[in-house]
Parts: structure tokens; sequence; C-alpha cells
């Protein structure tokens, strides 16, 4: 072999060298790739399915019996009552509507101040025959859930949501229709009219100038009846008092004497009174005491 074949025979042998290194680091670039790639694919799936998997939880299987009959499109819906709550120092006003169960009733509450609804109410009555263990979870549920405001203990405890919020979650519980009379309610703060608009403050002065009117009116009309009467009455006290100034003093004399003779009359009646008992309780005694003396005797 000469030195030119020997020198090309290196220099073919270095190309090829070069070029498989070249491709042995281009297949590892792409394998260290597809693995950062794969791991960042199952670290995505596991914080998804870590974030699926956090809202979720299992719902009682037994629900309500006596709320069924409550929540059915023909029956009617049951009315919300307003209250009063006091817890410690604090006087809410509320409204409620209960939730018949066997042992009695659950009073779902919407307060007035703040305009939220007790959510762990809704969900004792949608299942009452919950143990407290599971009301507990609920309640911890319902708090991470809606951020809602815990209120730990009184009258007033338990999970407080917003309107929004009740209804999505009355339907989770199937008692949409039993909260929508109490959800749909007008605050008391934003009174509506009859026919479902909002109370302005013009409506309320029109309202405050109408029965204003109305009792000026009745207190007219009870000073004009009261002014009739009394004319009325001297109308008629006039005739007799002119009678009696007309009678002379022979006639008041001759009715004296009549009042005497009346006098007279009765004291003759009474003592011809008198004289009958008197003769009859003699006859009687005549006739009674032969029959009693011989017990005398």
């Amino acid at each position: 072999m000469s030195g030119s074949s020997a020198s090309t025979l290196v220099e073919t042998s270095a190309e090829t060298l070069s070029v498989t290194v070249q491709e042995s680091v281009a297949i590892i670039d792409t394998v260290e790739t597809t693995i950062v790639t794969s791991s960042i694919t199952k670290g995505t799936s596991k914080a998804d399915a870590g974030a699926d998997a956090a809202p979720q939880r299992e719902l009682p299987i037994f629900s309500n019996p006596l709320l069924a009959n409550v929540t059915q499109g023909n029956s009617a819906p049951v009315k919300p009552k307003t209250g009063r709550v006091k817890s410690g120092s604090r006087t809410v006003v509320v409204l409620r509507i209960n939730a018949p169960k066997v042992d009695g009733d659950v009073a779902v509450m919407r307060r007035m101040d703040t305009d939220l609804v007790n959510a762990v109410t809704m969900y004792n009555a949608a299942y009452p025959a919950v143990s407290e263990k599971m009301i507990a979870k609920e309640s911890a549920f319902l708090a991470r859930k809606f951020e809602g405001v815990v209120e730990k203990s009184g009258a007033l405890s338990g999970v407080w949501i917003t309107i929004a919020q009740a209804k999505e979650l009355s339907k989770e519980y199937e008692i949409d229709q039993f909260m929508r009379p109490l959800l749909e309610a007008p605050n008391s703060k934003n009174p509506l009219n009859k026919d479902g608009s909002m109370v302005t403050e013009i409506d309320e002065v029109i309202e405050t100038l109408l029965v204003s009117e109305t009792t000026t009116v009745e207190n007219t009309s009870t000073k004009v009846g009261q002014h009739q009467i009394q004319e009325t009455t001297a109308t008629n006290e006039d005739p007799s008092s002119k009678q009696l100034s007309l009678l002379t003093v022979s006639e008041v004399a001759g009715m004296k004497r009549r009042i005497e003779e009346l006098e007279d009359q009765t004291a003759k009646d009474k003592k011809r009174l008198r004289g009958l008992l008197t003769v009859a309780v003699g006859f009687a005694a005549a006739s009674v005491i032969p029959q009693v003396l011989p017990y005398f005797s």
C-alpha cells in the first residue's frame, strides 16, 4: 500500500467516525427531549386529575321523602316567613322556609342583612338522616368550594353562601323547586311593587301623600257628621223647651194634685193588701192549730 492510499483511508475513516458521533448525539438529544416531554405530560395529567377530584364528593343515597311532595311541579310553593334570630348580642332579620322531616322540620334561612343563605341547613333539609360526622364533612366541603362565611356557634351556625351559589347547590341537592321561593324572594331592603317592579323613593312619597290625604278626608267626614248630630239634637230639644214654657200655673197645680191622688191611692192599696194577708194568715192558723194541739196534750 502506498503512502497516498493510506492517507486517503485514514481521512475517510475519520469522516465516517465524525458522522457517526454526530448522529449519536442527535439521537441522545431526541431521547432526552422525549423523556422531558413525557415527564411534563404526566405531571400535568396528575395536576388535572387532582383538580378534578378535589371538588367532588359523594352525597347521601337517601333524600328527604317528605320533601318530594313539596318539590313537585304542580304543588303550591312554600311561602317564606320573616323572623328575627338572636345570636349573642346581634339580632338578625331572616327569611325562612321549613322543610318537613319525620321528627319535625328544618328551617332553611336567608339573612336579610348580608343576603346569604345557610348551605348547611339546605343539606339537612335534603338529607335529614345524615350523621353529625357527615354534616361536619359537608360543611368543610362547602366552606372550601364556595369560600362561604362560617358561623361556628349560635342560632346562625353554618356555612353562608350567596344566592347564586345557593341556586347551584339546590340543583345539586335536587331541592331547587323547594328553595325557589326563598331564593327569589325580594330583600326587604329593596321591596317590590305589586307588578314586580322595584319600589323607588318617588313611589314611597306618593304612597305617603295618598295615606295622608285619605286620613284628612276621614277626619273631615267625622267632624261634619258630629256637627250634623249636634244641630239635630239642638233642633229636637227646642220644641220641648217651648212647650214647657207654655204651661200655665193652673195646669201645673192640676198635675200636682193628680200626683197626690195617685200617691193616696197607692197607700190605700197597700193597706188593703196587708188586711187580706192578715185574714189569710188567720184562716190558715185556724185550720192548722186544731190538728197540732193533740201532740201537745
